[in-house]
């Protein structure tokens, strides 16, 4: 199913154009957690997506960080195993096996130029900082996914990041609440307006907007919790204050109860 990108033109009528991530690459091992990162990866394929499962393997077992690392034969198991689930749900992929001890560095040079890794949710301290987006998958088997979607929104520059939250809802028909943290003026509310008649238009569905003072990490970790949010999403690190749109990023993705998708800066959905 092609998901729907409105283009504005000067006659009113939106066109509309396939959407997608284009090339996904979702980092597997034999943990519990890469079951999640399978499942969510592939529903999020679109027609016109490639998926790649990629496996990093060390004959040590361990990297240099601690990591708990795969030898050849478990690495060969764990891409088999992701492309059997993928299969089994209609969506063909591709497998690869990396040689490396850094595993987190393999990956991020796995998905160079990607429109997506996703990885599970624990084992890959440095996928934050990843320059594609890159979603942590947290598997939530009471709400599904992506349930709830709940986008972050510091204003005018996290446009694209409700429209890609949009789109994901409406693939799997369900909601998304626009949310912001922090203060607020009048510039801000006229982007959530403008986030808020997007989504609408793309899902079919009104969003809920909700704006809240206070620190942004603690808020929206409060606001996915209360909810019961499948999936959060957030927009990349901004030029304004990189540091501190990192750290946000950084402790969402890594204390979330469920997934987060970091696009990165400058990110816009792929169309055909």
């Amino acid at each position: 199913m092609a998901l729907p990108v409105p283009v504005r033109v000067d006659l009113g009528a939106p066109v509309v154009a396939p959407f997608g991530f284009g090339r996904i690459v979702c980092a597997v091992n034999d943990c519990r957690c890469a079951q999640d990162a399978v499942q969510q990866a592939t529903q999020l394929v679109a027609p016109g997506d490639t998926l790649t499962f990629v496996a990093v393997a060390d004959a040590s077992g361990v990297s240099p960080a601690g990591q708990a690392s795969l030898d050849r034969a478990r690495a060969v198991d764990a891409v088999d195993a992701a492309r059997a689930a993928a299969h089994a749900d209609g969506v063909e992929a591709s497998t690869e096996i990396v040689y490396d001890q850094d595993v987190s560095g393999a990956i991020l040079e796995a998905a160079r130029g990607a429109g997506l890794l996703v990885v599970g949710a624990h084992g890959h301290r440095r996928i934050h900082s990843s320059p594609v987006p890159a979603l942590v998958a947290r598997g939530r088997p009471e709400l599904g996914f992506p349930g709830v979607v709940l986008v972050a929104t510091r204003g005018v520059e996290d446009r694209h990041a409700a429209v890609v939250a949009a789109h994901i809802a409406a693939l799997h028909d369900t909601r998304v609440v626009i949310a912001h943290a922090g203060q607020a003026g009048s510039a801000l509310r006229q982007a959530l307006a403008e986030q808020a008649a997007d989504v609408l238009e793309i899902s079919g569905t009104e969003p809920v907007v909700v704006s809240v003072d206070g620190p942004p990490a603690d808020r929206l970790l409060a606001m996915a919790s209360s909810m019961s949010a499948g999936l959060v999403v957030l927009g990349g690190h901004g030029r304004r204050d990189p540091q501190a749109l990192a750290s946000v990023s950084k402790r969402v993705a890594r204390h979330a109860i469920c997934s987060v998708l970091v696009l990165a800066e400058n990110h816009s959905p792929a169309t055909g």
